[in-house]
């Protein structure tokens, strides 16, 4: 049985967004920007899908929020790669008001 660890419900959305990634490898980091999409979002966190390769410890800058209310940063946390897609959990604080 899958024991529930958010202290916080998320609300089922659908928002796509643009994001920026800041990826570190040696002396040179690089940003990139990639497409995703929000599918359920709380006041402290969101899950989202999306095709580039996020890993634990990213920290994402929401590029193209298309709603002022959505935060505009995300800590990944957890991620789950289905097929060439990847399903990642984000922290975040934010007062939600879809």
């Amino acid at each position: 049985m899958t024991t529930e660890k958010r202290s916080v419900s998320r609300q089922p959305t659908s928002l796509n967004i643009k994001f920026a990634v800041t990826e570190v490898g040696g002396r040179d980091a690089t940003r990139v920007e990639a497409k995703g999409s929000i599918v359920d979002i709380s006041d402290q966190g969101f899950c989202m899908i999306t095709t580039y390769p996020l890993q634990k410890g990213h920290a994402i800058t929401i590029r193209d929020r298309g709603n002022e209310k959505m935060p505009g940063y995300g800590l990944v946390k957890w991620i789950e790669k289905a097929g060439s897609t990847y399903r990642a959990g984000l922290w975040h604080r934010f007062p939600v008001n879809i």
